[in-house]
Formats: C-alpha cells, structure tokens, sequence
C-alpha cells in the first residue's frame, strides 16, 4: 500500500527527458522550470520547439513571428541574442546552423 502523499510528489517532480512545451499564456516549461515570453518570442519558439533537434530556415519563423510580413533576419537574430541566455537557466540551446537557419537542443544536466 503506498501513500497518496508519495503518489502526489512523484506527479509534481518534473520529468527531465520530457521536450520543452508552451502553454496558453506563453510560458515555455521545460525541466521543472519556466520562463516566460513575450508574443514574438513566443511565436518564435514554438517554431523551435515543434521542430527540437532539426534546423529551422528563417523564413519559417520569419512567417511564424511575422505573418503578415516585415522584420528580416537581423530582427530574429536580435530576439534569439535576447533569449538565449534566458533559455540556458532551461537546459536549452538555440545554435545558429550559418546559411541554412537555427536549431534547437535541450541539454542535459
């Protein structure tokens, strides 16, 4: 017979190899700590994020932060130099892949 206290710490502990998510309210979880983001950066990760571990072009998250059009390479280039040391605290790395996009990695410990 186990106790429900150990049952409800065991659901509240994060789970580490579970991929970054964002919520409704522009959160990013990831490894039982968060972050929150503005809309842009929002729209941006989540670019990132649907595609963990494999290169995303510009012009997707350009299209993604941008719908309408508008800001070039250098405006995501800014956000991204904004969040990344935001994202270290998380595990997570955004890598600039040079002529080809960007890709994100979660690291371990």
């Amino acid at each position: 017979m186990t106790s429900t206290g150990a049952i409800e710490d065991r659901l509240q502990e994060p789970v580490l190899d579970q991929p970054p998510l964002i919520d409704e309210y522009g959160v990013l979880r990831h490894r039982g700590a968060w972050l929150y983001l503005t809309p842009v950066q929002e729209s941006i990760m989540r670019c990132l994020v649907e595609r963990l571990g494999q290169a995303v072009p510009p012009k997707d998250i350009a299209s993604a932060a941008w719908p309408a059009g508008g800001p070039d390479l250098h405006a995501i280039n800014v956000h991204l130099h904004r969040l990344r040391p935001r994202l270290k605290g998380l595990g997570l790395v955004v890598h600039t892949l040079r002529g080809r996009g960007f890709l994100l990695e979660s690291r371990s410990g």
